[in-house]
């Protein structure tokens, strides 16, 4: 028998996590696998802006700023700030995976970069999703204007079901 592939769009928040609840109440654990995706901010590394020239006939070089000086001399490039940034959001999502695989589930853990709700429609294109579950926060009015809905992109752009939980905000 085959497994549907459900993807879990979390963010690292409490509020997003509130969608394993109904997850595992409508998705039976031995016939479904959860891939947990977490989507972060592009790295952009930190390299020095170069020494500069003062004077053409003196050859003396100096930079702009004390963080130009210690960036030239300690760069961290991009792909050394990717690594430590998925790293990172990978040991997060430990407790979670823990927890639905003791549920029973087959759980799976994917990170990107970039826009969410793009990253999450790619990564829907890309493979074989045949569910998206994720929580909104159901904006109406302004708030989605200025914030925007990661949610409703998804929705607007996927010919698969997706489930949209209006999570509780934390107190």
């Amino acid at each position: 028998m085959t497994r549907h592939q459900v993807l879990i769009p979390i963010d690292g928040s409490d509020f997003s996590r509130q969608i394993f609840a109904h997850v595992i109440k409508f998705l039976p654990s031995q016939d479904n696998t959860l891939i947990l995706l977490r989507v972060g901010d592009p790295p952009s590394g930190y390299v020095g802006h170069p020494a500069r020239i003062v004077a053409p006939e003196s050859g003396f070089e100096m930079y702009e700023t004390a963080r130009d000086v210690e960036e030239a001399t300690h760069p961290i490039y991009e792909s050394q700030e990717r690594e430590s940034i998925e790293a990172a959001f990978r040991a997060e999502m430990q407790a979670d995976i823990r927890a639905l695989t003791e549920a029973g589930y087959t759980v799976e853990s994917q990170v990107r970069f970039g826009d969410p709700g793009e990253a999450i429609v790619e990564f829907v294109l890309n493979h074989q999703i045949e569910l998206v579950a994720m929580t909104t926060h159901w904006r109406r009015g302004i708030d989605r204007l200025i914030f925007g809905s990661v949610a409703q992109y998804v929705a607007q752009r996927l010919s698969i079901p997706v489930l949209m939980v209006r999570a509780s905000e934390p107190a």
